[in-house]
């Protein structure tokens, strides 16, 4: 975080120049900041899911109307290229939104939840989703819109206010959820944000009195001590952690497409990426194949800066970034990996923190560049003899966020999708379904819990609650008294109700026949 005179400054990583700054947040704020989301959130949730849709769809309208403004922010504050802004940040954001203004009148709407029971047939029983109230959003820097905004935008649609806290890496694209909210014409305090690092704000937001609920996504190491202050607070919290993402490419796959899936899935926004790419498993009798065209491939790809159309690969987000990058790949070398391409910073002309694609040969013995997300464009290649291999070496990882399965043969990857550990598994595509609002998101093992996205998303925003309708004219015999004949009743009824077969049954209620008719007595008396 590079604070100058009072102000966050973001950087172009790239170009290390200056994008603009920010204020940041004295934690002393947040008291008055949740306050004025709660003010906010009461009045919302008196308004009809109709109008929250209406509200969610405008300001995707704002996002569309304002797309080339904010996909250059994004870059120049990410160094991604703009076709990955456009794509990876707007589509998704706005396909998620709508999405949502679509689906939130449904799912979201008093749901009837009726009574088989003999004894409860009177009865009429409803699952009612309230919203949770003020919930905070603390966000990443690699994709700082779609992010939080899509997430944001589940919980606007679900009755609550929201409270954003982005990277200290990427502030200004940060500001844009609440801006976009704002021009669409949200109520006052609906939706904020606030800036500064996760050890100071983050963790203030996080234990602040008045937050509902957290939504985090970031690493592993920072989504257990949230977990820990959550849990300590009883506070409902979501984790979307790291990933270190399988790719099984089969023998009777496509190559071609694998191939060019690899290069997306692993090098895409420099391989910054918690879906990404990280690990390859082939075929044994294709991986010689593989590695060659995925190596040609990688070497084809055009580094530079973001704003440049023909770019493919920009820089890594910090100096910080790339160093741990560098200290992976240089520990696996020293244990016998061999990088097959790339694995050193280019010469691009440009100050900023590239780093080559890299393409790298495992051995036995790597275990940090094999166990530990490495966040950028690295990815590692080795065979398997048989699919029990394979979902071995999958699921062999401490993470669980997405997997992919290269076949044409779709009944083998249905097969293998239920042995592998991940909360997506894509067949002959990788990570798409993050745009597809219809799709859940999040994952297993280290890389957290809950979910965001679909249904299962808007869920998340809401608590549910029981309500039933019932006129009280019917009596209800398990209340007092009880007494001999009670006891009598009820075993009666266990047998009744819940007996092997109509004639054990029929045996059961002349047996207990003395009880059963006090309990319809009591049933019927209405009192």
């Amino acid at each position: 975080m590079l604070v100058v005179e009072g102000e966050l400054r973001s950087l172009n990583p790239a170009t290390l120049e200056v994008v603009g700054s920010v204020r940041p947040t004295d934690p002393a704020e947040l008291e008055a900041i949740v306050a004025r989301a709660q003010q906010a959130q009461a009045r919302w949730a008196e308004t009809s899911l109709d109008a929250r849709r209406r509200l969610v769809l405008d300001t995707a309208r704002v996002l569309l109307d304002r797309m080339d403004e904010v996909a250059e922010l994004v870059t120049a504050e990410t160094g991604k290229p703009l076709v990955e802004s456009y794509t990876a940040e707007l589509i998704v954001s706005v396909e998620n939104a709508r999405w949502v203004a679509a689906a939130a009148p449904r799912v979201l709407r008093v749901e009837r939840a009726p009574f088989p029971q003999l004894y409860l047939k009177h009865k009429r029983g409803f699952l009612v989703y309230e919203p949770l109230g003020a919930v905070a959003v603390i966000s990443p820097w690699n994709f700082p819109l779609a992010i939080p905004f899509t997430q944001a935008v589940a919980a606007v649609a679900a009755g609550n206010a929201v409270v954003v806290k982005p990277s200290e890496l990427t502030p200004l694209t940060g500001e844009w959820v609440a801006r976009a909210f704002a021009e669409a014409g949200a109520p006052e305090g609906l939706v904020q944000t606030v800036q500064g690092s996760g050890d100071e704000v983050g963790d203030a937001l996080v234990r602040a009195p008045g937050i509902a609920k957290v939504f985090f996504t970031g690493s592993t190491a920072v989504g257990r001590r949230i977990g820990v202050a959550c849990a300590e607070l009883l506070r409902p919290v979501t984790l979307e952690l790291g990933g270190k993402d399988p790719m099984l490419v089969l023998r009777d796959a496509d190559l071609g497409r694998a191939v060019e899936g690899a290069l997306w899935g692993a090098f895409s926004n420099c391989g910054q990426v918690c879906a990404g790419v990280e690990r390859i498993y082939v075929a044994s009798e294709r991986c010689e194949e593989f590695v060659r065209a995925l190596v040609r491939r990688a070497g084809e790809l055009r580094l530079g800066r973001g704003d440049d159309p023909a770019t493919e690969l920009g820089p890594l987000v910090s100096e910080g970034q790339r160093a741990r990058v560098e200290d992976l790949v240089a520990e696996a070398r020293e244990r016998g990996a061999e990088a097959l391409c790339g694995g050193r910073r280019p010469d691009v002309g440009l100050p900023g923190w590239f780093y080559e694609p890299t393409v790298m040969a495992v051995r036995d013995g790597s275990p940090r560049l094999e166990r530990e997300e490495v966040f950028g464009p690295v990815v590692t290649v080795a065979p398997f003899e048989d699919e029990d291999e394979a979902v071995a070496l999958a699921n062999s990882s401490p993470f669980g966020l997405g997997a992919s399965v290269w076949t044409r043969d779709l009944e083998r990857a249905r097969r293998l999708a239920a042995r592998l550990e991940a909360g997506s598994v894509w067949t002959n595509d990788v990570a798409y379904s993050y745009g597809a609002g219809q799709a859940s998101w999040g994952g297993v093992k280290e890389s957290g819990f809950g979910r965001t996205h679909s249904k299962h998303g808007l869920y998340a925003c809401t608590q549910v609650k029981f309500v039933d309708a019932d006129r009280g004219r019917v009596s209800v015999p398990w209340w007092y008294p009880y007494g001999p004949l009670g006891v009598e009743a009820f075993r009666g009824a266990l047998e009744v109700l819940y007996g092997d077969g109509v004639g054990a049954r029929a045996q059961a209620a002349w047996h207990h026949r003395r009880g059963l008719a006090y309990l319809a007595r009591r049933y019927l008396s209405g009192r």
